[in-house]
C-alpha cells in the first residue's frame, strides 16, 4: 500500500470509532437515546468500512467479517431505540393531545424501559478491550489496502446498490424494498465519503447527492409513520374489541403511508435511472 494511502483512507474510519467509542463509555454511565442513536450510526458506518476490506481482501472474508461480530448485537438494539423513539414522537404528533389513548400510551412507555434496559445491560457486557481489537483488526486489514483496490471495490459494491435500487423499483414498492432502498442509499453515501477522504472523485454529481438526501430525507419520514402504524396495529390486533377512538389516527396513518409510498416510488424511478447513467 502506497505510504500516503493508509493514514488517508483510516482517518475517516478513525472520526467514526473516536466519537463512537466516546458516545460508548457515556451511554455506560447513563443511558440517553440521543447518544445510543448516534452510535448506532457510528457502528453502521463501521459495518460498510469492513464491507469494503471484505471485498478487497476477498480471499479472508471470513475473518474480516469475524472483525464486528462482538457488536453486531448492540447495532441491532440500538436500531430498536431508534424505532421505540420515533414510535413515541408519531404519538406525541398524533395522539398526544386527544388525551385518551393513555392504554396506548402506557405500552409505548414500557417497551420504551424493556428497549433501553436490553441496551444498557449489552453496553455492560461488551468490555472495553473489544474496542481496541476491532481498531487493531481493522488497522491490519486496511495496511493491505491501494488505491486502486479501493476504487474498484467501492465501485463494485455501489453498483450492485444501484442493480438492486433499479430492481427493486421494477415491482411495486414494498415496506421491505423501501427499507433496503434506505440502508442502501445510507451505505452509497458513506462510501462516496471514503472516496472523497484518500482523493478520488465522487462516483456521482452533486445534483445526484442533492436528489440521494432529499430521498433519504422522504424515506425518513415514510419510515415513521411505517414504524407507528407497525406498532399501533400491533398492539390494536391483540385486543378483542377495538375502540372507535383508534379508527381516525389508523385512517390518517394509512393514508400517509399511501401517498408516501407513491412519492418515494415516483423520486426511486427517476434517481436509479439517472444513477444508472
Amino acid at each position: 500500500m502506497e505510504a500516503s494511502t493508509l493514514p488517508l483512507v483510516l482517518h475517516v474510519f478513525d472520526k467514526h470509532y473516536d466519537a463512537g467509542k466516546v458516545l460508548f463509555e457515556e451511554l455506560s454511565k447513563k443511558m440517553r437515546s440521543k447518544k445510543a442513536i448516534e452510535l448506532e450510526a457510528h457502528l453502521d458506518f463501521f459495518s460498510v468500512y469492513i464491507q469494503l476490506l471484505e471485498r478487497v481482501h476477498f480471499n479472508k472474508k471470513k475473518k474480516i467479517g469475524k472483525i464486528f461480530s462482538p457488536f453486531k448485537s448492540l447495532q441491532k438494539n440500538l436500531r430498536k431505540v431508534k424505532h421505540i423513539r420515533f414510535i413515541q414522537e408519531g404519538f406525541t404528533s398524533h395522539m398526544a393531545d386527544k388525551g385518551q389513548y393513555s392504554d396506548y400510551q402506557k405500552l409505548i412507555s414500557s417497551d420504551k424501559d424493556r428497549v433501553y434496559t436490553e441496551v444498557y445491560e449489552l453496553i455492560l457486557s461488551v468490555p472495553l478491550h473489544q474496542w481496541e481489537d476491532l481498531y487493531r483488526d481493522i488497522y491490519k486489514f486496511s495496511q493491505g489496502m491501494s488505491i486502486l483496490n479501493i476504487n474498484t471495490a467501492i465501485n463494485q459494491i455501489i453498483n450492485e446498490e444501484i442493480d438492486y435500487f433499479y430492481f427493486g423499483t421494477k415491482t411495486r414498492l414494498d415496506a421491505q424494498t423501501i427499507s433496503d432502498i434506505y440502508k442502501g442509499l445510507k451505505k452509497v453515501t458513506a462510501l462516496e465519503k471514503i472516496r472523497l477522504s484518500i482523493g478520488l472523485n465522487s462516483v456521482f454529481t452533486h445534483v445526484v447527492h442533492q436528489e440521494i438526501d432529499i430521498l433519504s430525507k422522504n424515506m425518513d419520514t415514510w419510515y415513521k409513520n411505517q414504524l407507528l402504524l407497525q406498532h399501533l396495529g400491533s398492539h390494536l390486533g391483540k385486543k378483542e374489541d377495538v375502540s372507535k377512538k383508534y379508527q381516525p389516527v389508523l385512517t390518517l396513518l394509512q393514508k400517509n403511508h399511501k401517498e408516501l409510498t407513491n412519492a418515494i416510488e415516483i423520486r426511486c424511478q427517476q434517481l436509479f435511472t439517472r444513477m444508472l447513467h
